[in-house]
């Protein structure tokens, strides 16, 4: 039917799906295609490929040497297919592929040649040679069953007389399928061979008497191997055929009815007759689909209308004006997503609420420096649960008291460097480079802690006007704008981050010098923090019961003391309020407890506590406020005048709006697949004014 020769020997040949493609032209060619979409284990690959293999042919001699080599290409996926071209890969070595799912495609056209689109495919088998795979059998059925599954496809299914109709597979999985005999036409080959006296059961077949199909079984002779190795034409053959049918019995002597099945001429008819049915039938719901799909196609190219700029330089102004608004916005504070896709993006969390959180893990890094007292003894041999008590007391309501990096010293160790730091002194004075020495060791911790915290708002900032960027810019990116604006605000970011830094290196000097002028948090600080190391060190001193009866008083019940311990306690407070003295508590009577020698070192670690208390907040407070100052609200100022620094000419700000590449080829493909779809929508109309015309007449 196709005019063409395809490849035949003893034994199985075809071995991969040939797609032959036949459409009328007024002169002969024909291209092969290779068509790749599965690798060499029959995994599907991510983008199908197709490749042309060879020049056009324009003689039919040519065709069948060529599909010869364009399968050999696909059963050698690990070699160039150039190199099947000129037989070259026959001295390669290398085992090829039994079968593939890759597809050899060929293309024809002609003046002799019938609109058709059909697949010649491997035969099933039932079993393999000595050394071969048994994959195979399962992999060659699964081929037939992804092809003749598809509803709108004919089925050819050609059986040899040659073998038994029960040992041919593709006979048992088109037959075992009721909707596969609806559509499938049989035809029985190579009649010639049919051994004597068994003919009987072919005929039988041929008349519809056994497995019969709704289209019927047709009965063709085609030449044999060595016609075709002599180069029988297709005139030839077809004469052959006739000769064959018109002498050779039972063919000879069928009636009428049954003759009409015979030769491949018949065949050809009665697939015509079948084609058009199923073309008249699919017609209305192809024509439905393609018309659902141009309109489809022409809303979508009605939305993608390249946009028309008659003043590109206020186009591209309004753009960077709107792009200034919106940051100074969020810098100035946005209220967040209710429920943010994404918890990194600081546009939906609030780019505020990010800052802050960076600068409340920076003030509790520097609580964590605080100045780790302990106003016992470090050779006093204390007991486990008095020592984590007397921890407990300090670190009340100041979590940084026994925390931090700073190494711990005890009231000992503290004496012990006043005494070692006293020069020239008078008795009892201590130099004040003690206080100043152990203060600075805090504080030296400070510098880097700033800095920490700035870069990591210097990140979030600059991730945030990023994707700021990304959101007004990204369409424009093509024509460089997004680069553009990008360059620029990293300029105002890199400016600002420079003076910033330097503010907080200078707010980082000043604190490596104590000074305050807060006295009156100052001293409250020194008397509350003196008060508690008194009573902790006159707690490990073994006046813990003294003192925690002192905590625990309760001046309408007697505990921890004796009765007449407690009254005495009582009466004194209230002869104290007597005499004008008020807010007098129990624990106030721990400063009349004897003192000893290491008075002097629970007065320093007080004081130095206390200033520690007024610097950490000072500091905690005015790097963040630096940072927002300087840098946030700074990235803000002058941006605007930035920005316009750009080049604005009218040819500049033509080429930052010129549309995406991606938007361009899609509209490319868009409107070709409408033009292709226009044509076909016109040749359906066509056909159907001519239908109409046909049933008039």
């Amino acid at each position: 039917m196709s005019g063409l020769t395809l490849p035949r020997d003893a034994g199985t040949c075809t071995r991969c799906p040939m797609e032959c493609r036949l459409q009328y032209a007024e002169t002969w060619s024909c291209k092969i295609f290779l068509r790749f979409h599965v690798d060499a284990t029959g995994t599907p690959l991510t983008h199908m490929r197709e490749i042309p293999f060879g020049p056009t042919l324009f003689n039919t001699e040519d065709v069948e040497r060529m599909l010869r080599r364009a399968q050999r290409a696909i059963l050698r996926p690990d070699l160039d297919p150039s190199s099947f071209i000129d037989d070259s890969d026959l001295h390669v070595f290398g085992i090829p592929l039994t079968f593939s799912g890759n597809c050899v495609c060929v293309r024809v056209e002609g003046p002799n040649v019938p609109d058709l689109y059909f697949y010649d495919l491997p035969g099933i088998i039932a079993n393999v040679g000595d050394g071969g795979n048994e994959a195979d059998i399962r992999l060659v059925e699964d081929l037939a069953k992804s092809y003749i599954q598809k509803p709108n496809c004919i089925v050819l299914l050609v059986i040899s007389c040659e073998t038994d109709f029960e040992n041919q597979g593709a006979g048992r999985l088109v037959l075992k399928d009721p909707t596969l005999r609806q559509r499938t036409v049989g035809v029985l080959t190579k009649v010639d061979r049919i051994e004597f006296g068994a003919s009987s059961k072919w005929v039988r077949i041929l008349r519809g008497e056994e497995n019969p199909l709704l289209h019927g079984w047709y009965c063709v002779k085609q030449p044999d191997l060595v016609q075709m190795q002599e180069g029988v034409s297709w005139e030839e053959a077809r004469a052959d055929e006739a000769e064959f049918f018109r002498t050779v019995s039972p063919w000879a002597d069928l009636d009428r009815s049954h003759r009409a099945r015979i030769g491949s001429g018949k065949l050809a008819d009665r697939l015509g007759i079948i084609l058009s049915d199923l073309v008249s039938q699919e017609l209305p719901g192809i024509r439905k689909t393609v018309k659902a799909e141009l309109n489809t196609i022409t809303s979508k190219l009605s939305s993608m209308v390249p946009p028309r700029h008659d003043d590109p330089r206020r186009v591209i102004i309004t753009l960077l004006r709107d792009f200034n608004k919106t940051l100074s916005k969020h810098i100035e504070g946005l209220p967040p997503s209710v429920s943010p896709t994404d918890p990194t993006d600081t546009t939906l969390t609030g780019l505020i609420h990010s800052l802050n959180q960076a600068f409340e893990r920076f003030r509790d890094k520097v609580h964590k420096t605080a100045p780790q007292f302990r106003p016992w003894s470090s050779v006093q041999a204390v007991e486990q649960n008095l020592e984590q008590e007397m921890l407990n007391s300090a670190k009340e309501d100041d979590d940084a008291v026994g925390l931090g990096s700073t190494n711990s010293l005890h009231v000992d160790q503290v004496m012990d460097l006043a005494k070692r730091s006293r020069t020239r002194e008078l008795p009892g004075n201590y130099p004040f480079s003690v206080k100043e020495n152990l203060i600075v060791e805090s504080v030296r911790q400070w510098g880097a802690l700033a800095m920490e915290c700035f870069e990591e708002v210097q990140e979030i900032v600059s991730r945030h006007v990023d994707r700021l960027i990304d959101d007004h810019f990204q369409k424009f990116a093509p024509g460089g704008l997004k680069d553009e604006v990008r360059i620029i605000t990293q300029q105002q970011i890199r400016e600002c981050a420079a003076a910033t830094i330097e503010k907080i290196e200078g707010l980082y000097r000043s604190e490596r010098c104590p000074y305050t002028q807060n006295e009156h948090y100052f001293f409250a600080y020194r008397s509350k923090m003196l008060q508690r190391y008194k009573l902790i060190h006159q707690q490990s001193l073994s006046k813990s019961h003294l003192i925690t009866a002192m905590r625990a008083h309760n001046p309408s019940e007697a505990r921890g003391m004796d009765e007449n311990q407690w009254t005495y306690l009582n009466q004194a407070i209230t002869a104290l309020q007597s005499f004008g003295i008020g807010s007098v508590t129990a624990e106030d009577f721990a400063k009349l407890l004897p003192e000893d020698d290491l008075s002097p070192a629970l007065e320093i670690m007080a004081e130095v506590r206390a200033y520690f208390q007024v610097a950490y907040k000072r500091f905690g407070d005015n790097v963040p406020k630096q940072i927002d100052a300087d840098f946030v609200r700074g990235i803000d100022t002058g941006l605007d005048v930035a920005l316009m620094t750009m080049d604005l000419s009218t040819d500049k700000c033509m080429e930052y709006l010129q549309e995406p590449v991606a938007i361009v080829t899609e509209r490319r493909e868009l409107t070709g697949k409408q033009e292709r779809l226009q044509a076909a929508e016109k040749k359906l109309s066509r056909f159907y004014d001519e239908q109409g015309n046909e049933k008039s007449s």
